[in-house]
């Protein structure tokens, strides 16, 4: 469980998962004030990074509940709640992941400007297409 409780008056959840962090903020979870987020520079010289956040929103909603639905709950929740905000905020999750994979992945178009012409060429070109290029302009 990722409770923590101050004091009586103070319950906090934490978690180190981005997606369920992001989530949380969207729903209106507060964050912990002051202090929002740890950074730990662990043994091992990894980095971790935890956000904390009220254990309810406005609304009566739990954290925990919001956190078991982005991660290992969500394809439960899918099942037994399909139009479940949750599935939509992990959906929106994974596809943000493809693109962002597909970012890193496409070689970069590099424009070129002489004579008043432009040319884009693949980053990653081979030698002879550079030189096949050069040509036209």
């Amino acid at each position: 469980m990722n409770i923590q409780t101050i004091n009586i008056s103070e319950e906090y959840f934490y978690t180190a998962n981005l997606k369920a962090a992001t989530a949380l903020a969207t729903l209106g979870f507060k964050l912990k004030n002051p202090n929002p987020v740890t950074r730990t520079i662990r043994n091992d010289g990894k980095e971790s990074t935890v956000f904390w956040f009220d254990s309810l929103n406005a609304e009566g909603q739990k954290a925990e509940d919001v956190y078991s639905g982005m991660t290992k709950g969500g394809e439960a929740l899918e099942k037994a709640d399909p139009e479940n905000i949750l599935n939509y905020f992990r959906a929106f999750s994974a596809n943000r992941d493809v693109f962002v994979e597909l970012i890193r992945n496409t070689p970069r178009m590099v424009e070129i400007t002489t004579n008043g012409k432009h040319i884009l060429i693949r980053e990653d070109a081979t030698d002879e297409d550079k030189k096949n290029i050069a040509k036209r302009l």
